[in-house]
C-alpha cells in the first residue's frame, strides 16, 4: 500500500510540477513588486509620480500586457498620470494633451460608470470601434490595441481612477491577472490617501473626480 501511495505521489507530482512552477515563480514576482512599491514609498514618500509609475509598470509586466495607463479623475473626465510601454510616440502624445473624455459606450466609461471591471477580448469587435468613434479608432488604429482590461480604483464607492492595461494582440486577461491588477489599484488608491495625508500629493495626482 505504501509503494502505491508513493506512486500515485509520483504521478501526481509529474502531471503538476511546471504548475506549481508557476505558481512559485508568478508569487515571487508578486512579492519582488510589492518589496519594490513599498521600497519606494519609504525612500520618496512624496513622490506619488513614482509610486504610480512603479505600481503600472508591475501591473503591465507581470500581466504581460504590452502597456498600460494609470488614469485619475478630474471633474467628469481623466488624466493620464502614468504610462508605461513601447507605446507608438503619437498614441502617447494624444494621452499625455490633457483630460480626457471617454466615449459613454467604451470600456473606460463603462468601468467608470459600474465600478466593475471591464474587459474587452478585441477592440476591432467594439461598438465604438465599428461606429468609428475617433476615441475607438485612435486606440486601435494608432495604439494598436486589441485586448484591454480597466479596472477602477475605488474608495469606499468612490472613483479615484482606473488602471488599463492593453494588448496589442487578441489573449484575454485571466481572472488570476485582473485579480493581480485589482490588487494594485487598491495600492495606488492607499499611497495616495498617504500622500494626501502628508501633503505630498501634486497637481497631477489629486484624483477627485465626480464620474457618473
Amino acid at each position: 500500500m505504501r509503494q502505491g501511495l508513493i506512486s500515485l505521489l509520483g504521478t501526481w507530482w509529474r502531471s503538476n510540477q511546471g504548475a506549481l512552477r508557476r505558481e512559485l515563480s508568478e508569487a515571487l514576482e508578486r512579492e519582488t513588486a510589492t518589496s519594490e512599491i513599498l521600497g519606494i514609498i519609504s525612500s520618496s514618500p512624496s513622490d506619488l509620480q513614482l509610486v504610480f509609475e512603479t505600481i503600472l509598470a508591475n501591473a503591465t509586466r507581470l500581466c504581460e500586457a504590452s502597456y498600460g495607463t494609470l488614469w485619475l479623475c478630474e471633474g467628469d473626465a481623466f488624466r493620464a498620470v502614468a504610462l508605461h510601454g513601447a507605446l507608438p510616440a503619437a498614441y502617447t502624445a494624444e494621452r499625455r494633451r490633457g483630460v480626457f473624455r471617454p466615449h459613454p459606450d467604451g470600456p473606460l466609461a463603462r468601468a467608470a460608470r459600474t465600478r466593475q471591471t471591464v474587459q474587452v477580448a478585441d477592440m476591432r469587435e467594439e461598438q465604438a470601434y465599428l461606429d468609428r468613434v475617433p476615441i475607438a479608432v485612435t486606440a486601435v488604429e494608432l495604439g494598436g490595441i486589441r485586448t484591454l482590461v480597466a479596472v477602477p480604483m475605488l474608495k469606499e464607492n468612490q472613483l479615484i481612477g482606473l488602471i488599463a492595461i492593453y494588448r496589442q494582440e487578441v489573449r484575454p486577461f485571466t481572472d488570476r491577472q485582473i485579480a493581480l491588477v485589482t490588487s494594485f489599484a487598491k495600492q495606488a488608491v492607499i499611497d495616495r490617501e498617504h500622500a494626501a495625508v502628508r501633503g505630498g500629493a501634486g497637481t497631477h495626482a489629486r484624483g477627485h473626480g465626480t464620474y457618473q
